[in-house]
C-alpha cells in the first residue's frame, strides 16, 4: 500500500508543475481611457511570476506586480514623468505605501479553442476582489494574457464617476485593461 501511494504521489508530482516565467522576457502593459477617448498607456514589471501546470494545461499561477516600476509610454519627457507620478500618488495607486500588486488564479478552464479561461484574486492598494484572466498559447513557448479591472474597487477614486458625480469631459473610466506576453 505505501508504494502505490508513493508511486501515485510521484505521479502526481510529476503531472502538477510549476513554470516558472522568464521576467526578463515578459512583458505588462497597461491601458486607461477617459470619456473623451483618449487614453493613456504604459508598463509594470512582474517581480515574480509562476504558472502552474498540468499536462501541458494551466492550472494555477501566482503573480506579483512590481508598481514601482509603472511606466507611462504614450507621452514622452516631462509629460511622461508627471503622469507616472500622478498615477502612483494617493490620487491613484498609492506606490509609495502599497508597492505590490497580486494576482492568484484559483480556478483555471481550458476551452475548446485551446486558450484558457481563468479566475483569480487580484489585490491593489491591500483590496483584494475577483477577476477574470484569459490566457491564449502565443506560438512561442508562452502566453498571452489579457484582462480588465475596475479601478474603483481598489479605492483608485481620481475622477471616477463611481465616487463622484457631474464630471463631465474630466470623468476617467474606471476599467483598466492588462495585457502580458508571458514567456518560459
Amino acid at each position: 500500500m505505501k508504494r502505490i501511494l508513493f508511486l501515485l504521489t510521484a505521479v502526481f508530482t510529476i503531472s502538477l508543475s510549476a513554470q516558472s516565467v522568464n521576467l526578463a522576457s515578459s512583458n505588462l502593459k497597461w491601458s486607461g481611457s477617459d470619456v473623451t477617448g483618449k487614453t493613456h498607456f504604459g508598463s509594470l514589471s512582474f517581480s515574480k511570476a509562476d504558472l502552474q501546470m498540468s499536462n501541458g494545461d494551466i492550472t494555477g499561477g501566482a503573480f506579483e506586480i512590481d508598481m514601482t516600476t509603472l511606466k507611462v509610454e504614450d507621452l514622452t519627457g516631462e509629460w511622461a514623468d508627471k503622469l507616472a507620478g500622478h498615477l502612483s500618488s494617493d490620487d491613484f495607486f498609492s506606490i509609495d505605501k502599497f508597492e505590490k500588486a497580486f494576482l492568484i488564479l484559483t480556478d483555471v478552464s481550458k476551452l475548446r479553442d485551446g486558450s484558457f479561461h481563468a479566475k483569480g484574486d487580484l489585490t491593489i492598494k491591500g483590496i483584494t476582489q475577483p477577476v477574470e484572466v484569459h490566457f491564449t498559447p502565443n506560438g512561442t513557448n508562452g502566453y498571452n494574457a489579457a484582462m480588465t479591472f475596475n479601478r474603483a474597487k481598489f479605492d483608485v477614486r481620481f475622477r471616477s464617476g463611481s465616487f463622484f458625480e457631474n464630471l463631465g469631459d474630466k470623468l476617467i473610466l474606471d476599467d483598466i485593461k492588462l495585457e502580458a506576453t508571458l514567456a518560459f
